[in-house]
């Protein structure tokens, strides 16, 4: 091979390297693009609640979701035995979510979760996994583990009780002030009919 061959190949070779990595460049800042843009559904649990702690449908990605549906490992059951996966939306689904919004809804307290937990075996939590499309109808799948029992230990459990304790203490407070309340409206009414029978009796006497 004479050298303005061998020259010919290599500009070839350069030319070829050159253009394969524009267009790899252009696929990564499309597919870039793509990720800014999708869509991520996640079920999730709120413990910033004073009482309660909730659980949350976030779409955290910057793109909005469509037919958003989910599938739960096992049930979401508070103390009274109402179970959150039959509430409309995590059965049905959702039609539409916008980029960074959520849906919460109320568990139970800390404590009763914790409890119904370990009662019904669930050491490693609940998996929720979503299902949904992007704008362009493309097809995600996100799977999303929830267990308050890994805060067991972190000091949060007892601080949850406290609260709890505390909580009650106020509801009692409130009841025994509605008492009490309904005690001086009895008493002054009781008073104010005694008035009225002795101003009549005094007006029988004088006639």
């Amino acid at each position: 091979m004479d050298v303005a061959t061998a020259a010919q190949v290599l500009s070839s070779l350069a030319t070829l390297v050159v253009a394969t990595g524009i267009l790899y460049q252009g696929r990564q800042a499309r597919k870039a693009r793509q990720d800014e843009d999708r869509p991520q559904i996640i079920v999730d649990a709120d413990y910033t609640g004073r009482f309660t702690t909730n659980i949350v449908v976030r779409n955290i990605g910057h793109g909005m979701a469509k037919n958003i549906t989910f599938e739960f490992s096992a049930p979401m059951e508070t103390t009274e035995g109402r179970d959150i996966t039959d509430l409309p939306y995590f059965r049905y689904g959702i039609n539409f979510m916008a980029p960074q919004t959520d849906l919460p809804t109320v568990w139970d307290s800390y404590q009763n979760v914790v409890q119904n937990l370990r009662a019904k075996g669930l050491m490693e939590g609940i998996t929720i996994t979503s299902r949904y499309e992007d704008r362009q109808g493309e097809y995600y799948e996100t799977a999303w583990t929830i267990n308050p029992l890994l805060l067991e230990g972190s000091g949060y459990s007892e601080y949850k009780g406290y609260e709890d304790e505390v909580q009650a203490l106020e509801d009692q407070a409130r009841a025994l002030e509605r008492i009490a309340e309904d005690i001086r409206r009895a008493a002054g009414q009781n008073q104010e009919d005694g008035n009225e029978a002795v101003e009549a009796s005094s007006q029988q006497d004088s006639a």
